[in-house]
C-alpha cells in the first residue's frame, strides 16, 4: 500500500516496506550500463547537550563507480567546523570505504559503526559560506561512532507514488541514536566529546542527474522522552516548483505517512521556495505543520548548527560553498536542529536545506 498524496495512510512492524537486509548492509553493484549510476550515504550524529557532533556525506564517482568519496564534517562549539574529503575502495562489499572513512553495518536493518581517523581544514561557519573548503590549514581529527536506528527504514519509492524522478530508484531515510566519540587536535578549537545523542541516515541509488533539482528539504529527528521519529522529505524543481512533499510519524508500532506538511517558507500554495536565506542557515528559527490523522499539529524549529556543501554538474560534491563560482550550482545548507512539539517533547536531528543558486535571495 502507498500514499496517493492525498491521503494520511499507517504502516506498521520492524519492516513495513520489506527492505531487503543484504540490500541495507552490503556496498552495491554499479549498474556498469548506467553512466549517471550512483549510490549515496548520509549519516550523522549530534550530542544537544555539547553542542557538537559529526555529518559524512559519501558516494561513488562517476568516472570509475568502485571509487568512493566521502565528505566528513565535525561540527564544534563556537560555531566551528573541521571540513575533510577523501577517497578509497572498499577492500569488500561490507560497507564503503575511503582512505580515512569506514562504514559497516553490524546489524541488518538497525546499526553501523563510523569510524574515521584522519584530518580536516578548520573553518568557520561564515568562511565556508562564502567559498570551498578542505585544503586549507588542517587538524587531525578522529571519531568512532555507534550508530542504532530507532525506526523500520523508511522507503520513498514504496511508501509515495512520485512518478518518475531523476533522485535514483532506491530512496532510504531513518532515524536513530549515537553512541561514541569525537576528537579535534587543535589547541585552541580541540578537545574530545562524547558523540551520544540523535542521529540520522539516508541512502539513495540508481541514475541520478541533479541538474533538473530546485532544491530540498530533508530532515530526520529523534524524540527521546517519548520516542516519537518524524522524517519529512520536499523536492521542487528549478522553477520553484513543488514535485512533492512527505512526511513520516512514527510512534510505536505505527509508522504514518502525512501528505499534509508545512514549512516556514515552504507553504503549501507558495510559488518559490523562501525557507533558506544564506548559507549560514538563517531563518534559525521556523514552524513546521503536520496534518496527522489526529489532528493539525504545529512544531516550533531552530537551527542550532550549520556545514555547507555543494553539488557541481550533474552529481560532483564538494565541500564548502560554490557561490561565487558561474554556476547554477546547488548550495546545501546542512543543520543540526531542534523541535519542539505542542506538548513541550523536545527532539533534535539533522536538518537538510537544498537550494539552486538561482532560487537562493543571498545569491541573487
Amino acid at each position: 500500500m502507498k500514499s496517493n498524496g492525498a491521503a494520511n495512510v499507517v504502516f506498521r512492524g520492524d519492516n513495513p516496506f520489506g527492505v531487503d537486509p543484504d540490500f541495507y548492509s552490503r556496498l552495491p553493484v554499479p549498474d556498469a550500463d548506467s553512466p549517471t549510476w550512483s549510490a549515496t550515504y548520509y549519516w550523522s550524529a549530534w550530542n544537544p547537550q555539547a553542542g557538537v557532533g559529526v555529518y559524512v556525506h559519501m558516494g561513488v564517482e562517476t568516472e570509475d563507480k568502485n571509487l568512493s568519496w566521502a565528505q566528513v564534517f565535525a561540527y564544534l562549539p563556537n560555531d566551528m567546523v573541521v571540513a575533510d574529503r577523501s577517497w578509497g575502495r572498499s577492500p569488500d562489499r561490507r560497507g564503503p570505504t575511503t582512505g580515512n572513512f569506514r562504514a559497516v553495518c553490524t546489524e541488518p536493518l538497525r546499526r553501523w559503526s563510523l569510524k574515521f581517523d584522519g584530518a580536516g581544514e578548520l573553518v568557520s561557519c561564515a568562511e565556508m559560506a562564502t567559498r570551498l573548503v578542505g585544503a586549507g590549514f588542517a587538524v587531525p581529527m578522529a571519531f568512532e561512532v555507534d550508530w542504532i536506528a530507532t525506526t523500520p527504514v523508511w522507503d520513498l519509492f514504496k511508501a509515495v507514488d512520485i512518478g518518475s524522478s531523476d533522485i535514483g530508484h532506491v530512496h532510504h531515510e531513518q532515524v536513530g541514536v549515537s553512541r561514541g566519540w569525537l576528537r579535534v587536535g587543535d589547541r585552541e578549537f580541540g578537545g574530545e566529546w562524547r558523540l551520544d545523542g540523535m542521529a540520522f541516515r539516508d541512502h539513495s541509488q540508481g541514475p541520478r542527474d541533479v541538474r533538473p533539482f530546485g532544491g530540498d528539504h530533508l530532515l530526520g529527528f529523534y524524540f527521546p522522552n517519548t520516542k516519537r521519529s518524524l522524517q519529512i522529505l520536499m523536492f521542487w524543481n528549478k522553477a520553484g516548483e513543488f514535485q512533492f512533499r512527505i512526511a513520516s510519524l512514527h510512534q510505536g508500532d505505527e509508522l504514518e505517512i502525512i501528505p499534509d506538511v508545512e514549512m516556514t517558507g515552504v507553504e503549501r500554495g507558495a510559488k518559490k521556495p523562501t525557507s533558506l536565506h544564506d548559507l549560514l542557515g538563517n531563518p534559525k528559527t521556523f514552524k513546521i505543520k503536520l496534518g496527522t490523522r489526529h489532528g493539525p499539529v504545529t512544531l516550533e524549529g531552530q537551527i542550532l548548527h550549520t556545514c555547507n556543501i555543494s553539488v557541481m554538474g550533474a552529481n560532483t560534491n564538494v565541500n564548502g560553498s560554490a557561490i561565487n563560482i558561474p554556476g547554477d550550482h546547488l548550495l546545501l545548507a546542512e543543520c543540526q536542529a531542534r523541535l519542539t512539539w505542542p506538548d513541550g517533547d523536545v527532539g533534535y536531528g539533522f536538518f537538510e536545506r537544498t537550494y539552486a543558486k538561482s532560487l537562493l535571495a543571498s545569491a541573487r
